[in-house]
C-alpha cells in the first residue's frame, strides 16, 4: 500500500489556452489581409493581378501562383515584412487565401468540378 500517501504533481496551465487562442486570431486577422491582397491587388488600369492569375492558372489545371513579395509590401508593407521574416507560420496561411479566394473567383463551375479544398490544418 506504499504510493497512497503521495499526492503526485500536478499542473495546469491557466494561460495556454488564451495564448493559443489569440494567436489563431491573429492568423485569421493575416489571412484575411492575405485574401484582400488577393482579390484586390491591382497595377495602373485596375487590372486585378493575383485575382486574374488565380482564375487563368485555375482554368488551366494549374494550381501554382507566383508572388512578388514587392507586390505584397506596396499594398500591405506590415504583412509583407510578416511573410518575409516568419515564412513557416505564414506561407501555409497564405496558401489557405489563395485556395479560398481561388475558389471564390472560380465559381460558378462546370457541372462535376468541386470545390478547392484543403486538408491542411
Amino acid at each position: 500500500m506504499e504510493g497512497f500517501d503521495d499526492q503526485g504533481v500536478f499542473f495546469s496551465d491557466n494561460f495556454a489556452d488564451d495564448n493559443h487562442s489569440a494567436i489563431q486570431v491573429n492568423l485569421q486577422a493575416i489571412k484575411r489581409r492575405f485574401k484582400e491582397f488577393l482579390r484586390q491587388f491591382h497595377e495602373g488600369n485596375f487590372n486585378y493581378k493575383y485575382r486574374d492569375a488565380l482564375k487563368r492558372q485555375y482554368n488551366l489545371g494549374q494550381y501554382w501562383l507566383e508572388v512578388n513579395i514587392e507586390d505584397l509590401a506596396s499594398f500591405d508593407e506590415n504583412l509583407a515584412d510578416k511573410l518575409y521574416k516568419q515564412p513557416s507560420e505564414h506561407i501555409p496561411v497564405f496558401e489557405e487565401a489563395a485556395k479560398e479566394v481561388a475558389d471564390e473567383v472560380t465559381a460558378p463551375r462546370p457541372e462535376g468540378e468541386g470545390a478547392v479544398t484543403s486538408s491542411a490544418t
